[in-house]
């Protein structure tokens, strides 16, 4: 069966793709995503939707976050194969900065791929308090203090530049090198704003900000793109990849069969908020790893996923299987504090089951879960945690004789029950 998958619409340089998807035997969507040749666009992927938004991956050079007032950074484009280095720590130093001495600003800095925050970018792993700049008790800004030089590796183009003051919005300066000195300097302010994204997006060849580069945050999940990080621990190489909406945490499983219509829930320490927990731990230098597979809890919801392809930068394909699996593992709210859910149900031959309990808010007292046969006799009781995060509590039931049972799990002075078969 083939199922169009919604084509999210972007009023600017976006590049629109309709995919078409189809579902196996174990209910998996398979997705065709391309990021085109040589990774040319960066692709944004949203689970629930089945929705893809394509865009040109070289239309933006800095990116600002903007999610809140009460917190800040930014990132480098790394589609654009940018370098950072720290030109001085002196803010007066500006008229000062020669290209020249670029061997002795140490190494270059890079957006950080091992950090939950997307917000901590290249500018941030400056040597001031903040990055680039100190707070100002007086006035709550954070001004800027250090001066960095941006190397376009393709081009070998160099552009001064400094972040001035932040307060609700970015002030910025910037200069180009124009091969024997720098251009005049341009200073531009950008405000958060009220866009429903992360990040407010610049270019220098425009010098302006660059308009819908980014979905609204509860539209995607995943966003398939380069990024710089440090291979094989020996040097750092820009790779292709996924990157994870902070929405989002992610648990990576190896080995385990990616076609199959069983499987194991991982422990609730195993989920990351890792902005690469995918990252490109799916492939090996060409094709894919076989035996990896990725468990996606995004809210009450879970989903399960594995790469089927690597088309590498001849064309940028990164085809990949997944499926919600929620329903499978029987999430049921027992208020707004907690969920659960029993899988498998049926059970198995062995008669093993298992309890997800997902905690989002502390309860003075702890839950408990308790079976009952449907005479109304009390046939197993537990005790559950009152603290927040995902559990999952292996039950052995092998004592029980084959039948229908009922599940109560009580939490926070709620209740809630489910019918459990017994093989």
């Amino acid at each position: 069966m083939k199922t169009k998958l919604l084509l999210a619409s972007m009023l600017a340089l976006g590049v629109h793709q309709t995919v078409l998807s189809q579902v196996d035997v174990n209910g998996y969507t398979s997705v065709n995503l391309t990021t085109g040749a040589n990774y040319q666009n960066r692709v944004f992927f949203d689970l629930s939707a089945n929705s893809i938004v394509s865009q040109p991956a070289d239309s933006w050079d800095l990116a600002f976050y903007r999610n809140s007032n009460m917190s800040f950074g930014t990132r480098i484009n790394d589609a654009q194969n940018v370098e950072v280095y720290q030109a001085s720590n002196v803010a007066s130093n500006w008229d000062n900065i020669d290209i020249a001495n670029i061997a002795s600003w140490g190494n270059p800095l890079y957006n950080p791929d091992q950090t939950t925050s997307l917000q901590e970018g290249a500018f941030e792993q400056g040597t001031a308090t903040y990055g680039w700049g100190e707070y100002n008790p007086g006035n709550h800004h954070i001004e800027g203090k250090v001066i960095f030089v941006l190397k376009y590796l393709n081009t070998n183009t160099y552009y001064k530049f400094m972040i001035t003051d932040y307060y609700g919005g970015y002030t910025f300066k910037y200069s180009k090198w124009n091969g024997s000195s720098w251009e005049p300097t341009q200073t531009k302010t950008i405000a958060n704003g009220s866009d429903d994204a992360y990040f407010n997006y610049f270019s220098f060849t425009t010098g302006e900000k660059v308009a819908n580069l980014e979905p609204p945050k509860a539209n995607w999940d995943l966003m398939f793109t380069r990024y710089w990080t440090y291979y094989n621990n020996t040097m750092m190489y820009r790779m292709s990849g996924v990157i994870q909406n902070p929405n989002i945490t992610v648990a990576k499983v190896q080995p385990e069969s990616q076609e199959t219509s069983t499987f194991s829930l991982p422990s609730s320490t195993s989920f990351s908020g890792n902005i690469t927990a995918i990252g490109h731990s799916w492939k090996p230098t060409s094709g894919v790893h076989s035996d990896v597979v990725y468990y996606i809890k995004q809210g009450s919801e879970y989903y399960r996923m594995y790469f089927t392809q690597n088309g590498g930068a001849s064309t940028g394909n990164m085809y990949f299987k997944y499926k919600n699996i929620t329903s499978t593992l029987g999430i049921t709210e027992v208020n707004k504090k907690a969920s659960f859910g029993i899988y498998p149900n049926p059970t198995t031959a062995d008669k093993k089951v298992t309890i997800l309990f997902d905690i989002k808010e502390k309860a003075n007292q702890k839950g408990n879960v308790e079976i009952y046969d449907l005479s109304g006799k009390k046939v197993y009781v537990a005790e559950l945690t009152n603290q927040t995060g995902l559990y999952k509590q292996e039950l052995h039931l092998s004592h029980l004789t084959s039948g229908n049972y009922i599940v109560k799990i009580t939490y926070g002075g709620s209740t809630e029950t489910k019918k459990l078969i017994v093989k």
